[in-house]
């Protein structure tokens, strides 16, 4: 189900099923490689499953101020492949553990130049894994600026968009630009997103908001395509 012609969002690690959901539901997404980072937040890291708790794992990442997503550079002597080991312990006890460990093994298996790169291996991993088609581009290859709702109405003209989805959480500050995407001829719409729920380890309280990989190791791949997209369609 198509409802906009664009979305367009930063960079995430094993992006949760929201930012998956609206990808899903669009025909084109740009991710913006090219803005600045926001220090602590889900851009370069996630919250993954662990005993019945959330746990973040973080890509180890230097970060200064002003630095964008293709300044991004990895910290000294970082291993990723830590982050393997650290999944399988924390979904050990997942029904689908072994099978999506192989999956996602080959990500951590190969040489990264730069945390960005790694960022936009796991968006597209996780967007083949859930069977998602919609194509992805790169605001760095469009070479606009702005910030907030004028760089985001700069991307969707020069996309040809007719039609943008955008985030719940825009909603507040996109007030002040509705009236220019008006005028472009661009229709805003608003991202509805409802987190599904299924089974997780048995006797703890269901957690939502976690990584797209949680729902894979609990439900595997076959099922938790069936759950994601009959999520997206109702």
């Amino acid at each position: 189900m198509k409802i906009a012609d664009l979305s367009i969002h930063q960079p995430s690690y094993w992006p949760w099923l929201g930012l998956l959901d609206k990808i899903a539901k669009t025909k084109d997404f740009i991710l913006l490689d090219d803005v600045q980072v926001s220090k602590g937040t889900y851009q370069y890291r996630n919250q993954f499953y662990c005993n019945g708790k959330s746990k973040i794992v973080t890509i180890p990442t230097k970060i200064h101020l002003g630095d964008t997503f293709c300044d991004l550079q990895f910290l000294d002597g970082a291993n990723i492949i830590d982050h393997l080991y650290i999944l399988d312990q924390y979904y050990k006890h997942a029904p689908y553990s072994k099978e999506i460990i192989e999956l996602i093994a080959p990500i951590y298996n190969q040489h990264f130049e730069s945390p960005l790169s790694l960022l936009i291996a796991t968006i597209q991993k996780s967007m083949e894994l859930l069977g998602i088609n919609t194509p992805m581009y790169l605001s760095s290859s469009y070479k606009e600026q702005g910030r907030k709702g004028d760089l985001v109405l700069a991307l969707c003209i020069a996309h040809g968009a007719n039609s943008y989805l955008a985030g719940s959480g825009s909603y507040e500050y996109m007030q002040d630009y509705l009236y220019k995407f008006r005028s472009a001829g661009i229709t805003v719409l608003w991202h509805n997103f409802i987190h599904p729920i299924y089974p997780q380890i048995p006797n703890y309280k269901f957690i939502s908001g976690l990584s797209c990989l949680d729902l894979l190791f609990f439900m595997g791949v076959q099922k938790a395509r069936e759950i994601f997209w009959n999520n997206v369609n109702s």
